[in-house]
């Protein structure tokens, strides 16, 4: 599967930070009730991952359905 805007090198410096699902996950949920800070979590964490990338990724974990807090996007 490949996530939209998610390089092969933003990939692996997520796998290198989270090495599995469960942990990535779990860095989700610390930051539950704040939309925005999950989304941008992985940019934040690693030069690799772009914006955009970052609220693809989280998207596909954690916020299937939920709003993204860019308006553009909803």
């Amino acid at each position: 599967m490949q996530v939209p805007q998610v390089t092969e090198g933003a990939a692996l410096a997520v796998i290198e930070l989270y090495p599995t699902l469960f942990s990535l996950a779990r860095a989700y949920s610390m930051l539950e009730g704040d939309i925005r800070a999950q989304e941008e979590m992985l940019k934040k964490k690693s030069k690799m991952v772009n914006a955009g990338a970052s609220r693809n990724i989280f998207k596909l974990v954690w916020a299937d359905g939920c709003k993204s807090s860019d308006p553009a996007l909803n």
